[in-house]
């Protein structure tokens, strides 16, 4: 059983993260990034519609751990999931 919980198949392919552009929807392109801290990340952005031509930059942040690592950086707190937490649609408000 893979200790991943993307599953084995998963965890060997190349990632395909895809980014829209936020004004005419058309995919983008990461042209560059900027390691800021060993957590986060600024990345800027083109869009591949030549005729909105919008570049912009995006943070990607570690926010959560689902599964810890095998060796593990001390320096290095990220908090681990609990619960529903680690769900990829946002959680509902009691009430």
């Amino acid at each position: 059983m893979s200790r991943h919980p993307t599953g084995s198949a998963s965890a060997r392919r190349e990632s395909r993260f895809r980014v829209k552009c936020p004004h005419c929807l058309s995919f983008a392109r990461a042209r560059s990034s900027d390691l800021l801290t060993p957590t986060y990340r600024e990345v800027r952005f083109e869009c591949q519609n030549d005729a909105c031509g919008h570049i912009w930059v995006a943070g990607l942040e570690a926010l959560r751990t689902l599964c810890p690592s095998d060796i593990p950086n001390p320096a290095i707190a990220i908090p681990l999931a609990t619960g529903q937490a680690h769900r990829s649609e946002p959680a509902t408000p009691a009430g």
